[in-house]
Order: structure tokens, then sequence, then C-alpha cells
């Protein structure tokens, strides 16, 4: 995916630290101060590299000029036509996200106490401007106040060249545009494993008891529960929640049920582990039981010799640095998810996540009353709904392309932008698939794209699988096949004779290496890339499964383009 650096200072240090930290070829015009006339003009070297994001980087002093702005109503009629134009170019190209960085505006001019100034104002105006338009945002005034001014700018580079950041700012432009990337491809991490003594409270509860930790309304004690309350952010914007204490159970849940100022609830958590066993066993039992990859979590652990117990044992969890006074434990735990589970846009499908997966658990729970995995089966009472593209589904059917790893045919990744630009082609067709059963629902756990190519002279039409996915929650349950089945029935209404299919080898989709001839598909060659290609007559007869009910909506056609 190509990126794209805008801006009205110089910034050629700064796209080339971009290019290394994103990994991806990096466009920034060459000239200075152009980011206007390549944002409007439609024939410009900026469109013509078709970038998949474009950041818009902006000195907001620059943007007034350099007599500035004399009122608040002037700053404004300055700045809304350069709103305008960023809210134009991302709604004339729906394949491209458009991220601009809030402005900074420091007070320079000398002005009595009692005055009227115009440059907070301005900044506020921004803001507002782009989030009225939908517009994600670099947070570069956050990161100037934080770090402060006279770190995060270089007045020295400024006068040689119109290059305003320090080395320090510009590493903290790039990483947080490094985080964008990561969200709008989808790239995060999906639970993060909390620690209880040191952590979610203060003090050993074993020792101490619910009484005697620390964690209160009020006072020093109130650190906890602030850091309780961003925990719970994540939790609403779709992440599981885990616990993996060395601590008794009873006296775990006793501080999770029973602690007046506690805000986390037992609820709230997917998976609870608490006992005397290795943490790293602890979270391989979690990640087995949810049915997701080591490398998915984030761990959190006041003790040094935990977290480095985990990183040698599970290398590929996240283990950040704990912060050596719990004072700070708000402010890390909101670099935590900025680091690894920072989020383009949540849906209501992510805030039921949680109540989804302990669904997962009591299902696991009740198989051992069944004498077979068929009468088990049976008696969860599924039904499949398949249907077209939908602006309500847009976001669940990106994520699953870009989460999916163990049961995904083809494991093509298609950012938001992507979806919606293939959504435009007539020929392409998207099937979701969404689960029920007794327990609930399991929301969108299913994806197929098609591509539909008439065979010229032949007078038939094949169709082609672009992708083929679904959830590792339901795998092996016949859902896969009872989904496959309601794809191959609405190609053969659509007059496809013949469907061809791929298997892509990954490190992670081996279980699915086989998929394809036990629906019946013949291996018909190979790809370049070491694929596995496959076809099937349409009209061959659909595949006995696990009863599932099949309810399929006929409008299988993409959303209207712009939608």
């Amino acid at each position: 995916m190509t990126v794209a650096l805008l801006s009205n200072v110089t910034v050629t240090s700064l796209a080339m630290r971009l290019n290394k930290d994103a990994r991806e070829e990096v466009y920034s015009p060459s000239g200075h101060d152009t980011w206007l006339q390549e944002l409007t003009d439609p024939k410009s070297q900026l469109y013509a590299n078709n970038p998949g994001i474009v950041f818009i980087i902006l000195h907001g002093a620059s943007l007034l000029g350099d007599d500035g702005a004399s009122s608040q109503e002037e700053a404004a009629a300055k700045l809304a036509p350069m709103a305008d134009a960023i809210g134009q170019a991302a709604t004339s190209h729906e394949n491209t996200v458009f991220v601009a960085s809030t402005l900074d505006i420091p007070i320079k001019k000398i002005r009595p106490l009692v005055s009227r100034s115009f440059e907070q104002h301005a900044c506020a105006f921004w803001r507002d401007e782009m989030e009225r338009r939908g517009i994600p945002l670099v947070e570069l005034a956050e990161m100037a106040a934080s770090m402060g001014r006279g770190q995060f700018y270089n007045n020295r580079v400024w006068y040689m060249g119109s290059l305003p950041f320090s080395k320090s700012g510009e590493e903290a432009i790039a990483a947080e545009m490094v985080r964008i990337q990561r969200a709008i491809t989808g790239a995060r991490k999906k639970c993060l494993a909390l620690d209880l003594d040191g952590t979610l409270w203060g003090g050993a509860i074993g020792e101490l008891g619910v009484e005697g930790v620390h964690l209160d309304l009020t006072g020093s004690g109130s650190r906890f529960r602030d850091f309780q309350r961003r925990v719970l952010d994540l939790k609403e914007s779709g992440v599981l929640l885990a616990v993996i204490s060395k601590n008794n159970m009873e006296d775990a849940m006793s501080g999770i049920r029973e602690h007046p100022a506690m805000l986390l609830k037992e609820g709230d958590f997917a998976a609870i582990r608490a006992n005397w066993a290795p943490k790293s066993e602890n979270l391989r039992s979690i990640a087995k039981e949810l049915n997701i990859g080591t490398d998915s979590f984030v761990f959190i652990d006041d003790n040094p010799v935990e977290r480095e117990a985990m990183q040698i044992e599970l290398p590929g969890v996240a283990v950040p640095d704990f912060p050596p006074d719990s004072a700070q434990l708000e402010g890390f735990l909101i670099q935590v998810a900025r680091d690894y589970f920072l989020q383009f846009r949540a849906t209501d499908k992510d805030r039921a996540k949680t109540e989804q997966y302990r669904a997962e658990a009591d299902r696991l729970e009740q198989m051992s009353d069944f004498a077979s995995l068929d009468e088990y089966l049976a008696s969860l009472d599924m039904t499949l709904s398949v249907e077209g593209l939908s602006q309500g589904n847009i976001s669940r059917a990106s994520q699953l392309t870009q989460k999916t790893n163990q049961f995904n045919l083809t494991s093509v990744r298609y950012t938001e932008a992507q979806v919606r630009e293939a959504a435009r082609d007539p020929s392409v067709r998207f099937y979701v698939g969404l689960l029920r059963d007794r327990f609930g629902e399991y929301g969108n756990i299913a994806l197929c794209i098609a591509k539909l190519k008439d065979e010229r002279g032949k007078g038939e039409r094949t169709a082609s699988i672009e992708a083929f996915l679904m959830s590792c929650r339901v795998m092996g349950r016949g859902v896969e096949s009872a989904f496959l089945d309601a794809v191959e029935r609405d190609l053969r209404e659509a007059g496809v004779s013949e469907i061809e299919s791929l298997y892509q080898p990954t490190p992670k989709n081996e279980a699915v290496r086989d998929f394809w001839e036990k629906m019946g598909y013949t291996m018909t060659g190979r790809t370049e890339s070491g694929g596995i290609q496959y076809s099937r007559p349409a009209g061959a007869k659909a595949r006995g499964s696990v009863t599932i009910r099949v309810r399929q909506k006929k409008d299988t056609a993409p959303p209207c383009p712009g939608s």
C-alpha cells in the first residue's frame, strides 16, 4: 500500500523516517508548501500514485501566514477553505483514507494581559471541522503538549530550511502515523491479559484481604480505579480482557466481586486464571480456550520477573514495561492502547465480543453432556444467514480479512476502502455469513468474495473465489460447508457453470489445506507463489453436513457506489 505525506512545511526527513518505520513506499511532493495544490488537483502526482493513506501534517502557525490573524473570525475564515479541500478530497477518493493532524499554534504575539486571543479557538475550530467530516486525526498538538514545545520543535532547523520539528518530534510523529496505518489495516492485538496484585489493585489480596488492598474512589487508591477505567475503554472497543494471577482463585474472585471500588466486574473478563502455575502456561490455556494465537496477547504485570519469564516462554506476546510509579498507570495504559490496540472504527459487534466469547465457553461446557459431536452440534440449533455487502457490514467484512488467519483459504487482506473499491465492480459478489444458535449470536463470522467471468465465444460463465474465510471460533461445526453451499447456490442461479478456487498456504492456515478437496473440488494446477488451484462444476450436488438452517437474502449485489 502506497502512503502519501503532504505538508505546508519541509518534511523530507519525516518522509524518510516514515518510509523506514512503515515499511511502505512513501510519496511526498518535492515542492515547498504544495500540499493544497496536490490535494485539489485530480491530475496531480498524488493521485497518480493511488495511495491507500494520505497523511496531512500541518504547521499551524504557517497556515495562518506571517501576519497570523487578528481575530477568531479571521482565523476561521482562513482555515475553512483548507478544511473544505480535505473533506472534498476524502469524499471524491473513497478508496483512500485521508488523515490530518491537529493544529498546534503557540501564542507569540505580544499582547496586554487583558486581550482577545485567537490561537486556541483556531485549533479547536480545525479539530471540529475535521471531526465533522469524519477525518481521522494525528494528535500533533497533544504530542507537542506532552513532550513540551522545546523538545518537539527545533527553531534552528526551522530558520535554516522551514523544518519545524526536532528529531524527537519527528520520531513521535512517524510512530503515530505507523500506529494509525496499522489501525487502518486492522493489525492490532486481540486480548489484554492482566495481573491482579499490584496491577488492578495495590498490594496482595491474599495477605491483606479485600478491605486491605489499595483501591479507592478517591485519593491515592483511585490511581488503580482510573487504570481500570481505561481498561474498560478497551473492552468497549472490542478488546478481550483476561486475568492471569498467582493467587488462590477464591481470593482473586473476592476482590473482583466484592471490592466496592472495583470497576471491572467478573463479566468483563473473557477468561480468568488465578492459580500458582507459570503465567505463560495460563496464557497458553486462555489462548486455546478463546481460540486465538498467543501472539494476539498483550501481557501487563508489575513484576519484572514475570514479564521476563513471559517474554522468554512466549516471545510473540507483547510485554510492555510497567511504570515505576503506579501514579503513571492511566497514562501507561493509554500508550499501550495506542501501541497495540488502536482501532480505525468500532462496531456494535466489537462491543459485544466479550459476551460472545463467554457464550462460547458455555457451549463448550455443555459439550460433555452429549454422546457424540453430531448430537451436540444438532442441539445448538444453528441458523446461518447469508447476505450481500451492505453499509452495516463493510467494517466487519474488512476486519474478517485482516484478522482471520487459520480458516483463510487465500489470505487476501482488504482495508475498508479496498472493500468499497471492489464492491464497485459489478462482476464481484460479496457473501457475508452471520451465525446464531440457542446461546446467542456469533455475529458475522464468514466472508466469501467471488468474481464472475464470461467465457468469450463459449457462452459460459465461470466464477473465481477470490476470498473464502471464516472465524476460527466456529471451525468444525459444519458451518463452512453450509456457507459454501449457499454461495454455490447463488452462483448457479447467476448462470455460473464452473467455480474456480484457491488454497494459498501460510504458516497459520495448515488446518484448511485439504478444505477444497473435502468440499468436492478437483485440483487443476499450482500458482507461482505455491498456491493450489481447484475447480468444481457449479451444478454439483450439495454436501451432507450437520443440520444448519440457512436463510439466504437474495440481495447479494454490492452496495451502490458512494454508499
